[in-house]
């Protein structure tokens, strides 16, 4: 029997579907230690914002492929908005501005 080739189209939603799925475990295990250092007293110090960094890039990932086809629906302009957002958002992801809600 011959093997189903894979397409573009369903790789790209699988890389989305692993760092959405990613994305979210990590930052449901940053929100338990938040609480639990809180509590005590505590941070989470440099593995904290790493984790939150990496979060916060596996989310940008996850959205980049659906939100990128919806920009190409609209037309040039909002493609080149979508590209610009999408390079503002990696760059203070990786600087640690923009990890959301840690």
């Amino acid at each position: 029997m011959a093997k189903k080739q894979r397409t573009e189209g369903a790789a790209k939603r699988d890389l989305s579907k692993f760092c959405a799925f990613w994305a979210i475990i990590i930052s449901a295990i940053l929100f338990l230690l938040k609480l639990i250092f809180d509590l005590v007293g505590g941070s989470l110090g440099t593995v904290g914002t790493v984790m939150g960094i990496i979060a916060a890039i596996m989310l940008g990932i996850a959205i980049v492929f659906p939100a990128y086809s919806y920009a190409c629906s609209k037309g040039k302009t909002w493609r080149i908005i979508c590209i610009i957002v999408f390079i503002v958002y990696f760059v203070l992801a990786i600087l640690g501005s923009a990890a959301p809600l840690f």
